[in-house]
C-alpha cells in the first residue's frame, strides 16, 4: 500500500452497500455483491457477508425477464413475456438445480430438447449460454457453454426419434432418457 492509500484510508461496507442500491437491475449490482462477497470470504466472516449482500437483491423478476426481450432471436415469441416467461425462468433454474446434483444432465440436451420443442429460435451455444445465465442470478458467462457436447446439435433427428434401446446404442440411449427427463421439466409451458 502506498501513501496515497493509505491517506484515503479503507472503504466502509455500508458505502459499497449504499453505492450498489443506487444501481436498479440485478446485473449492474453484481459487481457490489462480489466485491462484499470476496472480502467477508477474505476476512472470515461469510455468514455475515452473505446478509449485506442480500440486501442488494432487487427482487424484482420483471427487471431480470427485461432480458429476455433483449435476445428475441433466441427465444421463440410466444414464450417471452408475461406468465408463459416468467414459468419459463422458473423451469430453467429448476433445470440448472437438477443439473448441479447430477452429473448426466448437461446444458447440451437441454437446448437440444428447447431446439426441437421449438422454444429456442437459434442453435449457438454462445446466445443459449447468454440466455440461459440471464435467466440464473449469479450464473457464470461461458458455464453454460461448456456444459455438455454440443455437437449432438448437428443431429437432424429429433431427440424424440433417439434410440432407446440400450442394448443398440447405449449412450444414446442414456442420452434419450436425460431429455425425456427434461422435457417433463418444460411440459408445463406447451
Amino acid at each position: 500500500m502506498n501513501e496515497t492509500e493509505k491517506q484515503l484510508g479503507a472503504i466502509p461496507v455500508d458505502f459499497v452497500v449504499e453505492q450498489g442500491l443506487l444501481e436498479r437491475t440485478e446485473a449492474k449490482r453484481r459487481p457490489y455483491r462480489t466485491l462484499i462477497t470476496t472480502w467477508a470470504e477474505h476476512e472470515g466472516k461469510v455468514e455475515q457477508g452473505k446478509a449485506v449482500v442480500s440486501r442488494l437483491n432487487t427482487g424484482n423478476e420483471p427487471e431480470r425477464l427485461k432480458d429476455l426481450r433483449n435476445l428475441p432471436t433466441t427465444i421463440a415469441p410466444k414464450y417471452r413475456k408475461g406468465e408463459k416467461a416468467e414459468l419459463l425462468v422458473n423451469i430453467v433454474r429448476e433445470i440448472d438445480d437438477q443439473i448441479k446434483n447430477d452429473s448426466n444432465w448437461k446444458w447440451s440436451l437441454v437446448m437440444k430438447v428447447m431446439l426441437d420443442e421449438g422454444l429456442l429460435m437459434t442453435n449457438i451455444p454462445n446466445k443459449f449460454d447468454r440466455l440461459i445465465c440471464s435467466m440464473i442470478p449469479g450464473k457464470g458467462i461461458d458455464t453454460v457453454r461448456k456444459s455438455g457436447d454440443y455437437s449432438i446439435l448437428e443431429d437432424n433427428r429429433s431427440w424424440h426419434r433417439w434410440i432407446s434401446n440400450p442394448h443398440d446404442d447405449w449412450e444414446e440411449a442414456t442420452k434419450r432418457a436425460i431429455c425425456e427427463e427434461i422435457y417433463e421439466y418444460f411440459k408445463p409451458l406447451f
